[in-house]
């Protein structure tokens, strides 16, 4: 399943992107359209094109492209991992070699060499984690590990 974001869901879609779902942010196809903020009409036919349903909060978009979308109610980021669980049955394990990079959608490959990351992260980092991977996009290149950030996303998706 692939998605697209509207601009006040940017939590969710780094948490889908953590989670291996191909997500992409509203806000980040400015560029794309150069255009700010990128009007309805041009996401709807993004999405379309793409294959991708919209998850929003904006309910004219969502009446606009209702069969390829759903619209979220309520506030909160676990709430709307919930709303989606439910809707399509998303499951949301953290697996790092399926999950994608969380600020551009790139995929991640694993670090082979941990000495080649040893600058790209904090010293505490490096000394206590010994799996890392790294964003393919040449220009982001963000190293992740599973760190206890996601242990505690995880208890807490377990309580919803």
């Amino acid at each position: 399943m692939k998605f697209l974001v509207d601009s006040m869901l940017g939590k969710l879609a780094r948490f889908l992107r953590i989670f291996g779902f191909d997500t992409i942010y509203a806000n980040d196809l400015t560029e794309y359209f150069e255009i700010d903020p990128v009007p309805d009409e041009k996401l709807i036919d993004y999405a379309n094109k793409n294959e991708r349903i919209i998850i929003t909060k904006d309910y004219p978009l969502y009446k606009n492209y209702k069969d390829k979308s759903i619209f979220l109610i309520g506030e909160g980021i676990y709430n709307y991992l919930h709303q989606l669980n439910k809707e399509f049955g998303l499951n949301f394990k953290f697996n790092i070699k399926n999950a994608r990079c969380s600020i551009c959608n790139s995929p991640l490959n694993r670090v082979m060499s941990k000495s080649s990351i040893k600058d790209l992260v904090l010293k505490d980092t490096y000394n206590n984690y010994n799996e890392f991977y790294q964003c393919t996009n040449r220009q982001c290149k963000k190293i992740y590990w599973k760190g206890s950030h996601i242990e505690d996303i995880e208890k807490r998706l377990d309580k919803t």
